[in-house]
């Protein structure tokens, strides 16, 4: 009986060893062996992999910076084209009492010889033809009450009106100082001819240069004053063109005022010469 149980254990144990053996210890194993490749090996080969692929992104980097130049160039141009501004000119109305309109000028100049003879005032302007004017004004109603006065001698005188159109100037954002006091002296001109221009009839009526010296020496040194603020180098080619034409106007201004202070000359002549300065100013809204 005794050997009998002795069998039946011996022989589960003998179950009981191959079962932890050959079926236990190889789980066992196989679960430690994905661990430690979880853990240990597969980490350090990710490591490698990373590094790897870190230095192929700096390569990449480095060999396309050209490239990244170019599109940051790109980039910046249109920014630039996104900054473009545009500066508007506003035009103005001329009036200008017309006596006689001929296609040869020696004709204008009779009419205009006749008129000096008669002590009145006269300038010849090329606009088509050669048109011979009392006076120009930016004011209307100024023009229309020395049209009344003169048309006991010269029936025939009648306004012209000439409309100078706005024009606009495009810029880049960083020359917003230079379009702004640009403008200024352009409004400042206009203003200066508008007092001016008013004054010269009662001038040569009265023969008194008093109050137009006044006037033209202070629009002097408001624009001459306005001028300076002006950088020195300026890229616009439009910007250069109208202060090229300004100078010259600023120039021929001081010269007329020398001429009436010194009485170097008649006053007709400055009183043409000035007329001859506003039209020139004119070609600044071509």
């Amino acid at each position: 009986m005794k050997s009998s149980m002795r069998k039946r254990r011996n022989k589960k144990d003998k179950l009981l060893t191959i079962f932890v053996f050959f079926i236990i210890a190889p789980i066992i194993s196989i679960i430690i062996g994905i661990l430690i490749v979880q853990n240990l090996i597969l980490p350090h080969f990710e490591d490698i992999d990373n590094t790897k692929l870190t230095n192929k992104i700096e390569n990449s980097s480095s060999n396309n910076k050209s490239n990244e130049n170019i599109v940051k160039d790109i980039d910046k141009q249109k920014i630039d084209d996104l900054e473009k501004l545009e500066l508007t000119i506003k035009g103005f109305d001329l009036y200008n009492i017309q006596l006689g309109s001929f296609s040869n000028i020696e004709n204008a100049k009779t009419l205009r010889k006749e008129l000096r003879e008669k002590g009145a005032n006269g300038y010849i302007v090329k606009i088509s033809d050669y048109k011979v004017f009392y006076g120009t004004y930016l004011n209307r109603e100024i023009c229309d009450k020395v049209l009344t006065s003169i048309r006991e001698s010269y029936k025939d005188a009648f306004v012209n009106k000439i409309t100078v159109d706005d024009f606009v100037i495009k810029y880049n954002s960083n020359e917003q100082e230079t379009a702004d006091t640009i403008n200024e002296i352009i409004e400042t001109f206009k203003k200066a001819f508008d007092e001016e221009t008013s004054l010269w009839y009662y001038v040569l009526v009265q023969k008194d240069l008093q109050e137009i010296i006044k006037t033209i020496r202070e629009n002097n040194d408001q624009i001459s004053k306005l001028l300076n603020n002006i950088d020195g180098d300026v890229e616009n080619s439009d910007f250069n063109n109208i202060l090229d034409n300004i100078r010259i106007q600023v120039k021929e201004r001081e010269q007329i005022l020398q001429n009436l202070i010194s009485n170097k000359e008649i006053i007709q002549d400055s009183y043409d010469k000035y007329y001859k300065m506003l039209f020139n100013f004119i070609k600044i809204f071509k």
